[in-house]
């Protein structure tokens, strides 16, 4: 296959790998997951810490977001850098929260910016480091910190 055909087949792939994350974790379907990470994936949430293996993460992701009445992830300006059967990708990301009977406010958002390092296995493209940068937020931080 020309390499520039299987580069964009790549990078689509990357693509429908971040955005299927936030679907995932936005419905709670947590165990698709496995389908996302690598079962040894390092991830680095900032304030929601650093975890080592897919449950890991999916335990960060149920603390974060099974209080919330529901949540909904967009994400935007993917990039994916392409070097055999590795890759460096990366998107922006915001994060709408929304908290039923919340005092102070039934909102939050929050924006950043997710940054991947990915192999392709059998199965695949799959991430194995993921680092989240949050760079924004706005509302009431008990949405998401004090419920």
């Amino acid at each position: 296959m020309d390499g520039a055909i299987q580069t964009a087949i790549d990078k689509q792939a990357i693509h429908d790998l971040q955005v299927f994350y936030s679907m995932s974790i936005d419905s709670g379907d947590y165990d698709n997951l496995d389908d996302v990470f690598t079962p040894d994936v390092v991830s680095d949430y900032g304030h929601a810490g650093t975890h080592v293996g897919i449950e890991g993460i999916k335990d960060a992701c149920r603390i974060a977001l099974d209080s919330l009445t529901s949540a909904q992830h967009t994400n935007g300006n993917h990039w994916a850098e392409i070097d055999g059967d590795t890759a460096r990708a990366g998107s922006y990301f915001t994060v709408h929260m929304y908290g039923e009977g919340t005092p102070g406010g039934e909102h939050f958002q929050m924006g950043g910016k997710y940054e991947d390092q990915l192999l392709r296995t059998r199965q695949g493209w799959r991430i194995c480091r993921r680092s989240m940068r949050v760079l924004w937020s706005d509302g009431n931080r008990a949405v998401r910190f004090d419920r």
